[in-house]
């Protein structure tokens, strides 16, 4: 198996790989998990959503780990379910150092990933957590993925929000300076209670656990503002914080054959 944490609908727009050509093998584990919310995706839903995740799958590689939460275990570009990729697993558990388990950590884009025309600037404090929501089964006619964002701006729920070049213009006729919109924005954010430490060979049970629980915004990086300039992307979907997955690291065959 070898899950992809970027769905083709961004394609060229944003790729980056965390996972070699030589892979080693992904989990299968026993797990728990509640993910719903609200979602507004063109042509495809609006209003509640509810994932309801069976298959639980997890590849460690150095100090990062991807994992991936979805309903059923078919090949990921015919599923619904999330992907969420950790950089540094000894840094959040705290291996080194201080860690910031049961702290809530920023969730967005990886540092370095932009949409075209969009520069990218420097971040002192990087997110240290990805996550992406595909929705391959119920949106058969699109490759659809949101991405959870630093910031969005609300609601997450408006129909029409209108054409984007419009949004992003501000008051003295270009995108700079353009005011968020009137309900603000939001952030996303993930809590740790338990992450697998990445050793395959582990037999520690409480070493192997992985639980967490969310309040994520999603958005289509496609509608940040050229440039960067104006109001952040606006929300497509909130992920609430009930969201939630609980499942050990259990190495063995992967859940689905190599291509």
């Amino acid at each position: 198996m070898r899950p992809r944490f970027l769905a083709p609908v961004i394609g060229a727009l944003i790729a980056f790989a965390v996972v070699p050509t030589t892979m080693p093998a992904c989990s299968l584990g026993q797990g728990t998990g509640s993910i719903s919310g609200t979602l507004n995706v063109d042509d495809c839903w609006s209003g509640k959503f509810a994932l309801h995740p069976d298959f639980f799958a997890g590849v460690p590689y150095r100090d990062s780990l991807e994992l991936r939460i979805q309903s059923g275990g078919d090949y990921e570009s015919f599923s619904d379910g999330i992907s969420v990729l950790i950089d540094n697993v000894h840094a959040i558990r705290g291996d080194r150092g201080p860690g910031f388990l049961n702290q809530p950590l920023i969730v967005s884009l990886p540092v370095g990933v932009s949409p075209p025309g969009v520069p990218i600037k420097a971040n002192p404090n990087p997110a240290a957590v990805h996550m992406s929501l595909y929705l391959q089964t119920t949106c058969r006619t699109q490759d659809v993925a949101l991405y959870a964002m630093a910031e969005v701006s609300l609601p997450c729920d408006e129909l029409d929000a209108g054409d984007l070049s419009a949004r992003c213009v501000g008051a003295d006729g270009g995108t700079d300076g353009a005011p968020p919109s009137a309900a603000g924005t939001a952030q996303s954010t993930i809590t740790f209670v338990h992450l697998f430490n990445g050793n395959q060979e582990e037999e520690n049970a409480a070493e192997k656990l992985t639980e967490a629980s969310f309040d994520v915004y999603l958005a289509d990086p496609r509608e940040i503002c050229p440039g960067g300039l104006g109001p952040p992307p606006r929300c497509r979907g909130h992920l609430k914080t009930e969201g939630t997955f609980k499942f050990y690291f259990e190495r063995g065959r992967p859940g689905q054959p190599f291509p």
